[in-house]
């Protein structure tokens, strides 16, 4: 994710899916379609099924896919004795390869071999995540640095994230976490440290051994007095299953959920997690299939129909598109996505355009020029999006500001993360009383 960074807790947690295999031209989804048709048809079929599948799972570590690269027996026994490995969801058998189904890249694992996402691992023809109840980053954000700007303005929000990453963004800001395997943030030896639910401190080095089980930190955003819980930092994709079940404990307690997320979901999934879920941060990383394949080595088309369904499940949702410069920052390209926007999500969808800052594999760029980010804020309004904000730029007047669309008037005045005034009442303006959406209490 490239929105927000991380920082270790200082006090109390205050390859695309369509790539062909060598030897057949068929996609991966067409090997599994037509191979579970064979299997079912004739008793041969699997065999064929399984050394397509294998070949597919075996292409170069760049498709995604890192072969023979699953945990030793050691390691195994101490991450199931910790409870930070769980059978993953949404998931097909073929023998005993399996084909995750969580995110477009759609791996195909042969046993022993680890997804795109670093996450998962085949063991034994079974698909298991190790991204489970063993976050890398706990942390108390003000909901604004998510960033989300109509979702309690000023409250503060439990912040999780555990390694793992479905991108491969060239500009991440946090690609100390996501593109790391959990066993690289996480240490299984020693005495286990299990937050139920707050310590009196934790200091950076504990988080290396912390276990946070769903009901824990559930039951810790509410000691905590936060009403939310936000996945962030690396990508929630990623930590399906933790993100999920947590959500779900959370939503037991009356505790929101928030999503930030590249938005890069299979819909199966995306409907599972989402009837948990309240509020979502999405990455829209451009406008242009292209660019996402070369920038992010994703995909548009996913990202729209998430945020699509995403408004149809009634999350609130609000978008935010860093501007690289010479990648995403075509004023035609920005202007073709903001008439997308308005049209598919409608002209409340708040959208926020953030500066980008020299980061990780994109460290010779400048910075955005500030220009650029107010020229595409012009045409956000001018396509009709009534709520359009620019982040990174400090000491720019007005840009995080919630104006009014109807009397023009401030009704919610930021500084940085900090709220300063909000002039909403019932979810209208305290002034001329038109309603802006949002979630404000």
């Amino acid at each position: 994710m490239d929105s927000e960074t991380h920082t270790p807790p200082d006090v109390a947690p205050s390859p695309d899916a369509a790539a062909a295999t060598p030897s057949t031209g068929l996609t991966r989804r067409a090997v599994l379609k037509y191979g579970l048709a064979a299997a079912a048809a004739a008793g041969g079929g699997g065999a064929i099924l399984w050394h397509l599948l294998r070949g597919v799972a075996h292409q170069p570590a760049e498709t995604g896919v890192f072969t023979a690269d699953g945990p030793d027996e050691k390691l195994w026994q101490l991450w199931t004795q910790r409870g930070w490995v769980k059978e993953a969801s949404h998931y097909v058998k073929v023998g005993r390869n399996v084909m995750c189904q969580l995110c477009p890249n759609c791996c195909i694992l042969a046993p022993g071999d680890r997804s795109h996402c670093r996450n998962k691992v085949n063991r034994g023809g079974v698909l298991y995540t190790m991204a489970y109840a063993n976050p890398c980053a706990v942390n108390v954000d003000p909901v604004e640095k998510k960033p989300l700007f109509h979702f309690l303005p000023g409250s503060r929000t439990l912040s999780l994230a555990t390694s793992g990453c479905v991108f491969r963004c060239l500009n991440c800001q946090n690609w100390d976490i996501s593109q790391r395997k959990p066993e690289e943030t996480k240490d299984a030896r020693g005495p286990e440290l299990r937050l139920q639910p707050v310590v009196s401190s934790l200091r950076p080095q504990d988080i290396e051994r912390l276990s946070l089980f769903p009901a824990d930190a559930a039951a810790m955003a509410q000691a905590l007095g936060c009403p939310s819980i936000s996945y962030t930092y690396s990508e929630p994709i990623a930590y399906f299953e933790y993100a999920r079940d947590t959500a779900q404990a959370a939503r037991a307690k009356g505790v929101k959920n928030i999503l930030v997320t590249c938005g890069s979901f299979e819909q199966a999934s995306l409907r599972d997690i989402g009837q948990y879920v309240d509020a979502a941060h999405v990455d829209l990383k451009g406008f242009d299939e292209e660019v996402y394949r070369k920038l992010n080595s994703g995909r548009l088309q996913p990202v729209l129909n998430t945020l699509r369904t995403m408004r149809e499940l009634g999350l609130w949702v609000e978008v935010v598109n860093l501007v690289v410069p010479t990648y995403t920052d075509k004023q035609e390209v920005i202007r073709r996505m903001c008439g997308w926007l308005a049209d598919n999500l409608g002209p409340d969808c708040p959208l926020h355009f953030s500066r980008f800052m020299p980061m990780h594999k994109l460290t010779y760029l400048p910075p955005t020029p500030l220009e650029t980010l107010l020229e595409a804020r012009q045409q956000a309004l001018a396509a009709g999006l009534h709520y359009v904000y620019v982040g990174n730029v400090p000491g720019t007047p007005d840009v995080e500001n919630t104006f009014c669309p109807n009397c023009h008037k401030v009704v919610v005045e930021r500084d940085a993360y900090a709220v300063l005034g909000v002039s909403i009442e019932a979810g209208r303006c305290k002034f001329c009383h038109t309603i802006i959406p949002g979630v404000w209490t």
